[in-house]
C-alpha cells in the first residue's frame, strides 16, 4: 500500500521556489509533441478494449494503458502538455460513455495534480494507470442501476458499492506488479473519516494513490453531467468539495486540487460586477481570483464579435462575482 508520507519524501519544493500552477504552465505552452485529440480517444480506446475483455472474461491487458500514460507524463515533464487536452478534460463532449470518458478525464488530473505534489516520475506513472482503472469494476454493475436517473433503492444502492471490490478482483489478477491498481480500485471510496465503504478504513489505513483518485473522481463526477444529476460550475464543485468533504480527504491532497485548478478553471465563464461575463484564458496561483478573462458578453447582454481581454490583477475596480455555466449562453 502507498502511504501519504512515501508520497512527500521526493519533489518537495524548494526554499526560494516561486510558486507557479501546473495549469497555469501548460496553457502558456503553445506547441506540443502530444496530439490532445488522439491522446484522448486512444485512451478511451484503451478503457473501451478493457471493458469488452472483462465482460468476455478475458485476461485484462494494460500494456496500452502504460503506453498511453508514458506519453502523458512525459509531455507534461517536458512542458508539452497542450491545453486543447485541459479544455477537453475540464469541459469537452465526448462519443464514449461516462464511465470511460470519466476515466480518462481524471488521469489528465491526475497528471497535473502529480506536480503540484512533488511526485517522482515514477509515482506520477502509477497514479496515472491508477486513475485510467479505478473505475473498472463498474462494468459488472447492471446498465439498469448504472444508467438510473432516480435515486437508487436500497437493494440497489447495496449492488452498486459491491463495485470497489471487483475493480480489486479484476486488477488483482495483474500480479503484484499491479497490486497498487487493486488497492486503490477497492479503497477509492473510502474517507479519512470512516464514512467511506466498502470497508469503512481510516485515515492511515487508505491507500494514496485512492485518496488522491477519489477526490479527482469526486471533482471529476460532480462538474460533468451524471445520469442522476445535471454538472455543477468548477467553482460550485469546489465549494461543495470543501464543504462536505474536508474530514473525508487529507488536507494536503485538497489543497493540492485547489492550487491546481483554481477557483474557476481555463475555459470556464465568470460574471463580472458590471454584468459582463467573461471565458478564463489564464489563472494565477498567488491571486485565483483575478483571472485574465476575455468579455464574450457585454453588460448590456450582447455578444461580442470581438472578445476583449481583461486581467482583473490590472483592474482593480472590477471583480468575479460569480461562475456561470456554459449553458445559459445558449438560453
Amino acid at each position: 500500500m502507498v502511504k501519504f508520507a512515501d508520497l512527500q519524501k521526493k519533489g518537495q519544493k524548494k526554499k526560494g521556489e516561486p510558486d507557479s500552477s501546473p495549469v497555469e504552465k501548460v496553457m502558456q505552452q503553445k506547441d506540443s509533441p502530444l496530439d490532445a485529440l488522439d491522446w484522448y480517444q486512444r485512451a478511451c480506446k484503451f478503457l473501451e478494449c478493457c471493458i469488452e475483455q472483462v465482460r468476455n472474461h478475458d485476461n485484462l491487458d494494460v500494456s496500452e494503458g502504460e503506453r498511453v500514460v508514458e506519453e502523458i507524463a512525459l509531455a507534461y515533464s517536458q512542458g508539452f502538455l497542450p491545453q486543447e487536452l485541459l479544455i477537453q478534460a475540464l469541459h469537452g463532449e465526448s462519443d464514449s460513455s461516462f464511465l470511460v470518458t470519466n476515466a480518462v478525464n481524471v488521469t489528465v488530473y491526475a497528471m497535473l495534480i502529480s506536480s503540484t505534489l512533488g511526485l517522482s516520475r515514477e509515482r506520477q506513472m502509477q497514479l496515472g494507470l491508477a486513475a485510467l482503472l479505478h473505475d473498472i469494476g463498474k462494468v459488472r454493475v447492471p446498465d439498469e442501476i448504472l444508467n438510473r436517473e432516480e435515486s437508487l433503492t436500497k437493494e440497489e444502492t447495496e449492488v452498486f458499492r459491491k463495485y470497489p471490490s471487483d475493480s480489486f478482483e479484476i486488477l488483482n489478477a495483474l500480479g503484484e506488479n499491479y497490486h497498487y491498481l487493486a488497492e486503490c480500485g477497492l479503497q477509492l471510496n473510502e474517507r479519512l473519516d470512516g464514512s467511506g465503504y466498502p470497508q469503512g478504513l481510516k485515515n492511515d489505513e487508505i491507500d494514496a494513490y485512492a485518496q488522491i483518485i477519489g477526490l479527482l473522481d469526486l471533482y471529476e463526477s460532480l462538474t460533468h453531467d451524471q445520469p442522476q444529476r445535471p454538472k455543477l460550475t468548477h467553482f460550485e464543485a469546489v465549494k461543495e468539495i470543501m464543504k462536505t468533504q474536508k474530514k473525508g480527504f487529507h488536507r494536503e491532497y485538497l489543497k493540492a486540487l485547489l492550487n491546481t485548478f483554481s477557483l474557476f478553471p481555463i475555459h470556464s465563464l465568470v460574471q463580472l460586477n458590471t454584468g459582463a461575463i467573461g471565458r478564463v484564458i489564464r489563472t494565477y496561483m498567488e491571486n485565483p481570483v483575478r483571472p485574465k478573462i476575455e468579455i464574450v458578453v457585454d453588460a448590456q447582454k450582447r455578444r461580442v464579435a470581438s472578445p476583449r481581454v481583461i486581467d482583473l490583477r490590472e483592474q482593480p475596480i472590477l471583480h468575479v462575482v460569480e461562475a456561470v455555466a456554459a449553458e445559459s449562453l445558449s438560453s
